[in-house]
């Protein structure tokens, strides 16, 4: 694209009891990004502000596990912490190239979710006559990060995911997997749009027979998940990696924390701790920390304003982030980016929305008042939505929508083609999760809005939408359609967190970093393990850019720890 086109739980129950008073948080935001001077100054505003100035828990290195407590030792040319995409990419990139490779995993299964993959200018794009400026989605991924984030480690993304997701895609093939979808700009990219928009999706997948049965039940995406965990998984094992499931790393192995990172230790579902010695290197890639509370509270403290973590299990901790820490690495400056999602009923957060109720229809808050512009990317409007009273808002349309949701050519998952299914809309009304009324008063009555406020809200919304012209929030034309027929409908949303973007600084080949910007020797992240990409707010605008980062900096390090000396 040229510059000139364009299962979760509550989180109101998770945070209820915060960890950090406001004090000590913004103090960790000064200790974050600037020198001795100012972590001074900052420890003392602190303690005026009546805090205490002490680090979190998760901060203490815990004691290093002597060798008398190790229960068996193993040892691989590299070990990868963490089954997921980036992991699986680095294992498999890793052993085409010859290195024999160890993979141990939290869990009792590969870690998949959705299947939206972001690249630019890969084969399967072109053929399809899909053409993106590189050069012009690193512009918009350093803006949407504040250049915040290292542009180096951005291009490798913009330069190298078109490979790497041709790379997957013949994988995939030869795993017995068939195409099922090749994405368009025509179906990615509205004609008009408030914020540039990239068609960076590429394929979607169709699994061979039997693959389901060998994969873990409940992949939220289906068939084009599995398709892909399959892929990956299957392909790991034919390629030698030694695979250990229930096996969590606990420590990273540097002595004194000087020099080479030459292990990490895990520990089997029988409490025994394992070493793992790597005679090349160690990758990182062991996912968020979502759902360790006192880190989503230090790092992200806009979290508490949200209604729900959508990311599926409880296992994100952020092991590998910690494991880091404890042996001298650096991390992002803090506060730490969050993928938000405006994408929660208020009145049943584990409910997840269909596509329909998060079009760009009329927004209004509990006042029944239009607030913004809804044309914005996710994280945009989750920003406006948590500004509101009570940080949530009503969407509102009427039966219309048929015709006028295809023509808005939303993105990812807010897509109709995929993300949208008659039965679940109609399960929605019978729940109340959806509104529908045949009067705009019964509406108002329905959601508990001041019916005088909502009509001339309304009636203010259909004067511009008819006359063509946004004149109070300046929203395209495209997206500014009457509310006149009835049934019309309404649903109360909030936002929701899929997964922390913080993680452990690194260079272009994806080696870690100490707090003096040196490479750690033997020790490289991937995925959300990795940092230096997600600065402020996470770029739905440029749609799958999260997976296409995670294939591409997995495969980027099982490479470059590959062609490591022993």
């Amino acid at each position: 694209m040229s510059k000139e086109s364009q299962n979760g739980m509550s989180r109101r129950h998770f945070l209820k009891t915060g960890v950090f008073a406001a004090a000590g948080v913004m103090s960790a935001g000064l200790l974050a990004g600037c020198g001795n001077g100012r972590k001074h100054l900052a420890e003392d505003e602190k303690k005026a502000a009546g805090g205490a100035a002490t680090e979190p828990s998760f901060l203490k290195a815990p004691e290093p596990i002597a060798d008398s407590q190790i229960g068996k030792t193993m040892e691989a040319d590299i070990i990868v912490v963490g089954a997921g995409m980036s992991g699986l990419c680095a294992a498999c990139a890793a052993a085409e190239d010859g290195a024999k490779v160890i993979l141990i995993e939290k869990t009792q299964n590969v870690n998949f979710r959705s299947y939206d993959y972001g690249a630019v200018n890969s084969k399967a794009q072109q053929s399809v006559g899909t053409k993106i400026d590189p050069e012009f989605v690193t512009s918009e991924l350093m803006r949407y990060g504040s250049y915040r984030t290292d542009q180096k480690v951005v291009q490798v993304f913009t330069n190298q995911s078109g490979p790497v997701n041709d790379w997957l895609l013949d994988m995939a093939q030869k795993a017995g997997c068939t195409i099922k979808h090749i994405w368009t700009t025509e179906e990615l990219v509205a004609p008009v749009s408030t914020l540039p928009t990239f068609p960076t999706l590429s394929f979607v997948l169709e699994p061979p027979a039997g693959a389901a049965e060998k994969m873990p039940k409940g992949m939220y995406g289906g068939g084009p998940t599995i398709a892909m965990a399959y892929t990956l998984l299957s392909t790991a094992e034919k390629l030698g990696v030694d695979i250990h499931y229930k096996t969590p790393a606990v420590q990273l192995i540097r002595k004194d924390n000087q020099g080479r990172v030459s292990g990490v230790i895990g520990q089997d579902e029988n409490k025994q701790y394992i070493k793992f010695n790597a005679k090349k290197a160690v990758i990182l890639c062991a996912g968020d920390y979502g759902h360790d509370e006192e880190m989503l509270n230090y790092y992200i403290p806009s979290a508490k304003t949200v209604n729900k973590i959508s990311y599926p299990g409880t296992f994100n901790t952020g092991d590998g982030q910690k494991m880091g820490l404890w042996i001298g690495a650096d991390i992002d400056e803090w506060p730490h980016t969050a993928m938000y999602f405006d994408k929660a009923f208020v009145d049943n957060p584990k409910e997840n929305p269909d596509a329909l109720t998060r079009q760009p229809w009329l927004g209004v808050n509990i006042k029944g008042e239009r607030f913004g512009n809804e044309d914005l990317t996710f994280g945009y409007l989750s920003n406006q939505v948590r500004q509101q009273p009570g940080q949530c808002k009503w969407n509102i349309w009427d039966s219309k929508w048929p015709q006028e949701a295809p023509a808005f050519h939303q993105t990812a998952c807010k897509e109709m083609k995929f993300h949208h299914n008659p039965a679940d809309v109609e399960r929605y009304i019978k729940e109340g999760l959806v509104k529908k009324a045949d009067t705009i008063e019964e509406l108002a009555k329905l959601c508990d809005l001041p019916y005088e406020t909502l009509k001339a809200t309304i009636d203010r919304y259909n004067e511009l939408a008819r006359k063509g012209v946004d004149e109070d929030f300046h929203k395209k034309p495209l997206f500014m359609t009457t509310i006149e027929k009835a049934p019309f409908f309404a649903c109360k949303m909030g936002t929701s967190m899929l997964v922390t973007l913080g993680g452990l600084r690194i260079n272009e080949n994806m080696q870690v970093l100490d707090k003096e910007k040196n490479v750690i020797p033997g020790l490289y992240a991937a995925g959300n393990n990795s940092g230096c990409f997600y600065g402020n707010d996470y770029p739905t605008c440029i749609p799958g850019n999260s997976h296409g980062r995670a294939q591409t900096f997995g495969y980027t390090a099982g490479k470059n720890a590959a062609k490591e000396k022993v």
